[in-house]
């Protein structure tokens, strides 16, 4: 592990070295240039001229392809470049291509102007370009991919299918015709997951990195695609769900009913951005960014807890005397977040509390959980993961916060990992990459004791809350007409984006069925059901 921090720091000296970056504030958006139909009829025509005359030897290693100065990320085996645009907008953004050294000029041998642009985006287009230099009397012949989301560029000295620790410089690039479209940064990161560690998509966690002209290395907080201003990102492959939907359209949903229905200016879930990563020169396919959630989401302070279950184990008092706490993970499935590992018997002083309610005699567990529970959180969660049959979220996948509020601690349930949801269960078998389509859920009730106990028992009124919540999300958040656009935004972007044809490509061992009615019949029965 020594030996693995010395590489890191002594990657991250080494590129720091060679950038330096300036951050300047985001300026108001203002419309993207875009060209007329028939507008580079001219430049293709002396590509055509240049490409029958001059020799094919120009080496692809001396193409490095610019648009607007900003240098592409491109899979070099193939030669495709990847652009990003923005899908919705019917013209094409105006702007110039050419190479880092300017030596080498650039040409488009096809007038993609004169094609349907979000058709071409859909379709995964490569559209042709000439790389020559005039000097040498050579050229070569590349593509240009316009996608319809971001793209994300790694450059490491790792090889990511054997190092699980690695560092180098990340580009993020969101739609060419924004200003201050690509922001580029230094990095190390990390594999994560549980099982999904076992398939070839990885996922990570990256932390970006500063380090000064002195060696300094430190947290260097960007805005990531709009999202929050955070230097760690959760970068998730969406390996085993054939949609690439659930995640994204499970993020958005919890937005709207529980993400915000606190007592605090900060948000208790989740943002997630699709985009498509290529590392080193190798397209890696469809990504999800996630904004982690940690205490500076949820705002804990230095007097406050946040615990994550990772792993589905027995929560027992006595099992929280038997071990040190640096065994809670092995024994309860249980992590302490925000302490850097460091938590001691103190920093568990609060879930223990929870614990200890959860197996009172009645008579106390109705008395200490209308003190410790937020109703209305315990509402929305329960509303939330009973409308996705959420039954990996039971026992896992799941935040516990412990906000300090004037007459003692509350705590606040915050979902996490929500891919088996939609008729998506569990099964223990590698071959279906540990997923299995059960639509007969649909009209099963889900069970969950802790909260099946607090409604039996009718604590804090809940029946009354729960239904009453029920009722008002269903003539807005959970309209029938909302989850449909809502789910049909996120099938468009994975979709007219190309991003899913091409992630089924690069990964064909991994799910891509596109089942988007069965997910929506699923979501009708559902919904039924629980009316």
């Amino acid at each position: 592990m020594v030996k693995k921090m010395a590489l890191l720091f002594s990657v991250l000296l080494f590129i720091g070295s060679l950038f330096f970056f300036a951050y300047p504030e985001k300026k108001e958006e203002q419309p993207a240039e875009t060209l007329t139909a028939g507008a580079l009829a001219g430049q293709v025509k002396e590509a055509s001229r240049l490409y029958k005359r001059l020799a094919k030897t120009l080496e692809a290693d001396q193409v490095k392809l610019c648009f607007e100065g900003e240098e592409l990320a491109c899979d070099r085996e193939q030669m495709i470049f990847y652009l990003p645009v923005d899908m919705d907008l019917e013209e094409w953004e105006a702007g110039t291509f050419s190479n880092v050294d300017d030596s080498i000029e650039i040409l488009p041998m096809k007038d993609y102007t004169l094609l349907d642009k979000q058709e071409t985006v859909a379709q995964g287009l490569q559209i042709p370009f000439l790389a020559w230099n005039r000097e040498g009397g050579t050229c070569r012949k590349m593509y240009v991919v316009f996608t319809g989301l971001p793209v994300v560029k790694m450059e490491t000295t790792a090889d990511l299918d054997i190092d699980t620790v690695f560092a180098g410089a990340v580009s993020f690039y969101e739609a060419c015709g924004q200003e201050d479209w690509v922001l580029t940064s230094v990095f190390e990161a990390h594999e994560r997951g549980q099982t999904t560690r076992a398939y070839p998509k990885k996922g990570y966690r990256v932390n970006l990195m500063d380090v000064t002209s002195t060696g300094i290395s430190r947290k260097n907080k960007q805005s990531v695609l709009g999202m929050r201003k955070s230097d760690s990102w959760i970068f998730y492959a969406i390996y085993s769900d054939g949609t690439k939907v659930r995640d994204k359209f499970n993020t958005e949903l919890w937005a709207g009913i529980g993400a915000e229905d606190t007592p605090y200016n900060a948000y208790f879930g989740t943002k997630m951005k699709y985009v498509e990563l290529v590392v080193n020169g190798e397209y890696r396919g469809l990504y999800g960014i996630f904004e982690p959630v940690d205490s500076m989401q949820l705002e804990i302070s230095d007097q406050e807890y946040l615990y994550k279950r990772t792993y589905g184990r027995e929560l027992l008092a006595e099992n929280m005397d038997s071990v040190a706490p640096s065994e809670y993970l092995t024994v309860l499935g249980m992590e302490l977040k925000g302490r850097n590992g460091q938590g001691n018997g103190e920093d568990w002083k609060c879930f223990r509390t929870f614990v200890e309610m959860c197996q009172s005699d009645d008579e106390t567990f109705r008395a200490e959980a209308e003190k410790l529970l937020n109703m209305d959180n315990v509402a929305d969660i329960w509303l939330y993961l009973q409308m996705m049959y959420a039954e990996d979220n039971i026992y896992k996948n799941m935040f516990f916060a412990f906000k300090k509020e004037s007459d003692g601690y509350r705590m606040y349930l915050v979902p996490w990992d929500t891919d088996l949801t939609w008729g998506n269960t569990y099964v223990n078998d590698g071959e279906q990459l540990y997923v299995q389509w059960s639509p007969e859920h649909a009209q099963d009730y889900l069970k969950w004791p802790f909260l099946d106990r607090l409604l039996k028992l009718d604590v804090g009124n809940i029946r009354e809350k729960v239904a009453a919540r029920w009722q008002k999300l269903r003539q807005d958040e959970l309209s029938d007409e909302n989850l449909k656009n809502m789910l049909d935004d996120c099938i468009h972007e994975v979709q007219d984006s190309g991003a899913f044809t091409r992630d089924a490509a690069r990964w064909p061992d991994s799910r891509h069925d596109a089942d988007y009615d069965g997910m929506k019949q699923f979501m009708k029965e559902r919904t039924e059901f629980l009316d």
